[in-house]
């Protein structure tokens, strides 16, 4: 094969590649009957973040927002296990975990996962200051979980702020 023929096949095969790839993609999730609707992800962290009982009705009726995440501002990002550990709602968070939900940092830190985030804290310092939903620091989520030994390990770290306030716009 001489280099002209090599070229233009490459060429052909690469755009039909890169069309068919995009067409796919786009069309993925173009049908709004495949995605949640934002009101609704809003309704169920909201719940999450006062009533155990609103909670389980949105998720018996709808399963698969267990995960869902909200936006309240500019990157803001909440999910309804994070909304109910920042507010303290052990009942809820407790809930969501036994049906599945995705925890992170913050969460370990309300539910008394205190060894994980120690080491996490510690192989990767920058999480000593990193914002959780509404800028809630891991301090807030110890001290509103009842860890009093992990709080005071935050704050002999150097974490004294409970809230990064403005961060998020």
């Amino acid at each position: 094969m001489n280099r002209k023929t090599f070229i233009r096949q490459n060429l052909f095969l690469g755009g039909a590649l890169t069309v068919g790839t995009g067409t796919l993609i786009a069309g993925s999730n173009k049908d709004p009957k495949n995605l949640f609707d934002q009101e609704l992800i809003l309704e169920f962290v909201f719940a999450a973040h006062r009533s155990l009982e609103e909670t389980r009705t949105i998720l018996d009726k709808y399963p698969l927002l267990l995960n869902c995440t909200s936006q309240f501002t500019k990157g803001d990002f909440e999910t309804a296990v994070g909304g109910a550990s920042h507010m303290g709602r052990k009942d809820i968070a407790d809930f969501l975990v036994e049906r599945g939900a995705r925890l992170d940092i913050f969460n370990y830190a309300f539910l008394g996962c205190d060894d994980f985030v120690k080491k996490w804290v510690t192989d990767h310092p920058n999480f000593l200051n990193a914002p959780g939903p509404h800028g809630f620091t891991l301090l807030h989520h110890a001290e509103v979980g009842g860890r009093k030994d992990l709080a005071e390990w935050l704050k002999s770290k150097g974490l004294t702020e409970k809230m990064f306030k403005g961060i998020f716009g």
